[in-house]
């Protein structure tokens, strides 16, 4: 197929679906992500597209430009999500972080024999479901923004606990460590680190985009990283100086599709 027929279709699938992704370029055309990038290159060269990661949307909608980046985002969680879920065995006493990462594994947990610690009301929410989970909320008050309980009494407390694994959350990651813009929520990350015999930090590629003013702690006190793409060179350096355990999701799939083709 010409590459002219090739943008034609490509326009047509925007036309009534608004976005596209390599992969669904790649799967419709038969086609390499080589082939599939350079067409998009050529679309936006033209004006008829706008180039995003990971794919395409039309020009004419910045709102279709924001749901297509949620798509891909909450895609991204979601498998990170998966494999975290996958790390947690029966009897295990867990630590839940506030993030929308964590709040993505209740819905891969099933029905584990575990005991849960979070201050997220919505974790608590989406682990009511399970029978066998025991689930246990930190006290204090309540931040409608963030929607979880904290305070002194939410610090105090964590001290009464000793958990197997933390999920963590990040809001920025460097090769120097974990930062979070807000001087209360780095405090809380901290205590809850020192909680755990295990931090699983659950984190997005663009976590590894940012850096913010309150440390929450160095990159050393993190066991596993769980996130969707490989860091740059200087954080995975670090990761592996420390012998700390990445699991790449994008890795892991390219992996199952791999032994599915052997």
């Amino acid at each position: 197929m010409y590459q002219e027929q090739r943008l034609t279709l490509i326009k047509t699938y925007l036309s009534s679906h608004k976005s596209i992704t390599l992969e669904e370029i790649c799967e419709t055309l038969s086609v390499s992500k080589d082939t599939a990038r350079r067409d998009l290159i050529k679309l936006e060269e033209r004006g008829e597209i706008i180039r995003i990661k990971g794919g395409a949307t039309l020009p004419s909608s910045n709102r279709n430009l924001i749901d297509y980046k949620e798509r891909i985002a909450t895609a991204g969680k979601e498998r990170i999500a998966q494999i975290a879920s996958s790390l947690i065995q029966d009897h295990y006493d867990l630590l839940m972080d506030t993030s929308s990462t964590c709040a993505l594994m209740a819905k891969f947990m099933g029905n584990k024999q575990v005991n849960v610690v979070t201050n997220s009301i919505d974790i608590v929410e989406l682990l009511s479901e399970y029978t066998d989970i025991q689930t246990f909320v930190l006290p204090e008050k309540f931040n409608r923004k963030n929607r979880n309980l904290t305070g002194p009494k939410t610090m105090e407390t964590l001290s009464d606990y000793n958990v197997d694994q933390l999920f963590l959350g990040a809001c920025g990651i460097s090769s120097e460590g974990i930062t979070s813009p807000d001087e209360e929520e780095a405090y809380l990350k901290k205590k809850m680190i020192n909680c755990a015999r295990q931090v699983i930090l659950l984190a997005d590629h663009t976590k590894f985009e940012k850096e913010f003013l309150h440390r929450v702690c160095t990159i050393t006190d993190v066991d596993v990283i769980v996130t969707d793409k490989n860091p740059d060179d200087a954080v995975k350096e670090k990761i592996i100086e420390n012998n700390i355990h990445l699991i790449v999701t994008e890795d892991e799939e390219s992996e199952r599709k791999k032994n599915e083709e052997n």
